[in-house]
């Protein structure tokens, strides 16, 4: 079958290749691909920035942002054949540290976990790829290929999740959000503040293409410059030093800034 791969550590060495189906140990979930999204952590890695092979391999197959379809289940997995799908990417480390025994896998304190098209596990740019249950997420398939945003959003729904939990260490009453770009990220975040009843505000410079309708869709506004307003959660998604520094000299006292952007 085909696969996209890459040598970890060696610059522009993409490829597509013919390679095996996957081994029946990567999970009992047989599954054909349908969408595999591409981040900046894809350039990074086919910029020879990072990236391990599985053991004994020379190259890894890339790909973390997926959605499949179930072809192949066991009775007593709780999937079925036509199941839409998305795989975890990252996977405990086997001894395990405290934070991975409790299943935050993603606050790994020892660096031993596995991420799939990342460190030490195949990706999900194939034609095919198999799972575990336990790290397979169905998808509602009304959704369509705007599944695959799945794995980005999980990202932005922790980051939620934190912010929150930081705020609720005193009284908080937030109002007022600003988002700092407006790529998928950035408006994922920008809706999840919405949908919270926040008023949200999302720094991009674009002003022309989707950009600026998709902003006004999601109930946000639009500021092309910082508008000089203190904002009690500043959510952070363009990994630019100078929008991280008016980012957070931007923020009310008392207020919250994530960096999502920094990897």
């Amino acid at each position: 079958m085909r696969a996209v791969t890459i040598v970890p550590g060696k610059a522009a060495s993409q490829r597509l290749d013919e390679i095996a189906e996957p081994a029946q140990e990567q999970g009992s979930l047989l599954v054909r691909a349908l969408a595999v999204g591409i981040c900046g952590t894809d350039r990074e890695l086919i910029d020879g920035d990072y990236g391990e092979v599985p053991p004994g391999r020379e190259r890894l197959v890339l790909g973390h942002e997926s959605l499949g379809r179930v072809i192949e289940a066991p009775a007593e997995s709780g999937f079925r054949t036509g199941d839409v799908v998305v795989g975890i990417v990252r996977h405990p480390d086997p001894v395990p540290c405290v934070n991975c025994a409790l299943g935050e896998w993603d606050m790994c304190r020892n660096g031993r976990y596995t991420e799939r098209g990342i460190k030490q596990a195949d990706g999900f740019a194939a034609e095919r790829w198999r799972n575990k249950p336990e790290f397979t997420i169905k998808v509602n398939p009304a959704l369509g290929l705007a599944g695959v945003l799945l794995e980005p959003a999980s990202i932005l729904a922790k980051a939620w999740e934190h912010i929150e939990r930081i705020g609720r260490r005193a009284r908080w009453a937030p109002r007022l959000v600003l988002v700092t770009g407006a790529g998928p990220v950035g408006l994922m975040a920008a809706l999840m503040g919405v949908q919270r009843g926040l008023e949200v505000h999302v720094l991009d410079r674009n002003d022309t293409g989707p950009k600026p309708k998709l902003i006004r869709e999601i109930g946000a506004q639009q500021h092309l410059k910082h508008p000089g307003i203190e904002f009690d959660i500043v959510i952070e998604c363009t990994g630019a030093p100078k929008v991280i520094a008016q980012a957070v000299a931007g923020s009310s006292p008392g207020g919250i800034v994530c960096l999502t952007g920094l990897g």
